[in-house]
């Protein structure tokens, strides 16, 4: 059970970088916006195949302990990440759900 508070940081530290980063590229015009989404695939592609075997790895350890936490902590996180979105940014910003799987 001790590993959950660094679950919950690392989840909460990602979501925080997710939302400065759509943040930003809310900014950003879309021939930008499009740029920076290429040369980010660019950089992934780069990447040499473990590397990015070991991302996707992570990846889907932090969806499994998600879906391992008791219901509270995840409806506690839940209402956390609800909180801190909808305290910052812009008051025209409008989240629409949705991303990839």
């Amino acid at each position: 059970m001790a590993q959950w508070p660094n679950v919950l940081r690392l989840i909460l530290v990602l979501a925080v970088l997710g939302s400065v980063t759509g943040h930003a590229q809310a900014q950003l015009a879309p021939d930008e916006r499009r740029q920076m989404r290429q040369e980010m695939r660019q950089h992934w592609q780069q990447l040499p195949p473990e590397e990015r075997q070991r991302f996707r790895q992570e990846r889907q350890e932090r969806r499994e302990a998600i879906h391992l936490m008791p219901p509270e902590d995840r409806s506690r996180l839940r209402e956390e990440l609800r909180g801190r979105r909808d305290s910052g940014g812009e008051s025209n910003f409008e989240h629409r759900g949705g991303g990839r799987r």
